[in-house]
């Protein structure tokens, strides 16, 4: 063979070998994010979901409420978490219990308070959609999950965090006035309320998360309103963390937001979290039972 032809198949064979590489690269890159995008689905999985609320707008008319719908896999039926948001609406930080939740074999419903009432923030003017109107819509939620196969409607607590927290004191309140009430839930967990109601005679057992630092909701607030001279009913388990702020559960937090008159120190506290989740799960489970 002629040293012509041999460069030539040389170059042909080099050629070939780019193609391939190139290929190879392309299916690669593919495969990556075709699992990124799976990777990302089932982490961030939810159905958007509308249901009728009792309360009413100035007109006089039922407003719709809107949420997140998480369900683990499989058939079900399974216990189920109706999830309240703070004053500054559904965060990452909520998404993040959501997932851990999920993982732990409960369905969970994120209602949105705010955007059918036209606010996305009430941090400045808390009373501007008062605990009271969001207690109905706890107990709105939670008659719409009852509807579901998947869910066992025997089994459906509810959790909040600051505003949220403070709803979960009136939803399990047998004083707050809730029209079309279906029971009680089987249990409440609040992070970091704001006590202003005796804790005596609620009709869940009560699981409260709070920090002794916290200059929101202060955690002194909790302790006078436990019940120390009766006992309850119910369970209420106060847990003060030493030195976390509010917010202590949000990883990455650290910062302040604008109340009614001043700001609020926000901190994460990593250990603080991790005896939250400990404790919450716990809780769920002795109250709602272990996923079956």
């Amino acid at each position: 063979m002629s040293q012509p032809e041999l460069w030539k198949r040389r170059e042909s064979y080099n050629r070939n070998q780019l193609v391939k590489s190139v290929f190879l690269m392309k299916i690669r890159a593919a495969i990556f994010i075709f699992l990124m995008i799976i990777t990302v689905t089932t982490a961030d999985a939810f159905e958007s979901v509308t249901f009728k609320g009792t309360d009413t707008d100035s007109n006089e008319n039922s407003i719709m409420l809107t949420g997140k719908l998480t369900k683990p896999e499989g058939q079900g039926p399974f216990p189920a978490v109706v999830c309240l948001h703070g004053c500054g609406g559904i965060s990452k930080r909520d998404d993040a219990w959501v997932e851990r939740l999920s993982s732990w074999g409960y369905v969970i419903l994120q209602v949105n308070s705010f955007g059918p009432r036209g606010k996305s923030n009430v941090c400045t003017n808390t009373r501007l959609i008062p605990p009271e109107s969001r207690a109905q819509d706890a107990h709105d939620a939670k008659s719409f999950l009852s509807g579901f196969s998947f869910v066992d409607k025997d089994r459906i607590a509810v959790m909040g965090w600051s505003h949220g927290g403070w709803t979960t004191l009136f939803t399990v309140n047998p004083k707050t006035t809730i029209q079309n009430r279906s029971g009680s839930f089987r249990a409440a967990i609040a992070f970091y309320p704001y006590c202003e109601i005796s804790l005596y005679g609620l009709e869940t057992p009560l699981l409260i998360l709070i920090g002794d630092y916290d200059d929101w909701c202060p955690a002194s607030k909790c302790s006078q309103m436990m019940p120390f001279f009766r006992k309850p009913s119910n369970e209420v388990i106060l847990k003060i963390y030493p030195k976390a702020y509010h917010g202590f559960d949000g990883e990455g937090t650290d910062g302040y937001a604008q109340g009614a008159d001043k700001k609020h120190r926000m901190l994460y506290d990593p250990a603080a979290t991790a005896d939250a989740i400990s404790r919450v799960r716990e809780f769920l489970e002795k109250h709602l039972g272990r996923k079956q």
